[in-house]
């Protein structure tokens, strides 16, 4: 009996620490739908060395408002509203306070000389509808191409990169810079982390350096 016992206490073990696939063995429409953007975790925003740590609760609602509340420590809580996902664009209605944050702390690092608040969350917008078009019938158009997949989404342009370990979604904007969402653990048992970062040259993504992320862990 206790041999019976030892082998399957062995057989558990075994199931519980096998290692996850490696992300290039999975279809890169499956790894899209993976990533999180909606539900309840923590988050982290970095400007620089201003850091921000705080709970988050994220929603996709029947209106396609995409809807992030974050409750920061000694600043309470604040609001991300991108409007209307379903539509390409839409009118702006003002920013909401998480917005404002980000857009006050890209003139304080001078950003806006690269790229504007209100441009950046058009991009951060565009982004974010790719990722969550599936919600609405939205179709994405990806091809090979070599290491990468180049997938269109209703005129925008996105690369897909996989590694091992990580899904990297980039979106080329003006003067060199670029946006990217990183995923990881999103084969594990694990909390999924999905960062979103800017760069602003080639450089910068060789050495990691990024004026602005938003970490998302769920």
């Amino acid at each position: 009996m206790f041999k019976h016992l030892a082998f399957l206490f062995l057989m558990t073990s075994c199931a519980l620490f096998r290692q996850a696939p490696s992300l290039t063995e999975m279809d890169h429409e499956k790894l899209l739908n993976a990533v999180r953007l909606t539900g309840e975790g923590k988050g982290r925003l970095s400007f620089g060395k201003n850091q921000y740590v705080f709970s988050v609760d994220s929603v996709l609602k029947d209106n396609h408002d995409w809807v992030l509340a974050v409750a920061i420590p000694l600043h309470g809580e604040e609001v991300m509203v991108l409007s209307d996902l379903k539509q390409k664009s839409v009118p702006s209605e003002g920013s909401e306070s998480f917005e404002k944050r980000i857009n006050s702390e890209i003139k304080r690092l001078r950003l806006n000389k690269i790229l504007p608040g209100n441009q950046f969350m058009e991009e951060l917008r565009s982004l974010v509808r790719f990722i969550l078009s599936p919600h609405w019938g939205g179709i994405r158009n990806c091809q090979s191409d070599q290491t990468e997949f180049v997938c269109t989404f209703e005129g925008d342009v996105f690369r897909l990169e996989v590694t091992p370990k990580e899904f990297t979604i980039s979106r080329s904007l003006d003067r060199g810079s670029r946006l990217q969402l990183v995923s990881r653990n999103l084969t594990e048992s694990i909390f999924q982390r999905s960062e979103i970062r800017l760069f602003l040259k080639d450089s910068d993504i060789e050495q990691k350096t990024s004026p602005f992320s938003l970490e998302l862990f769920w």
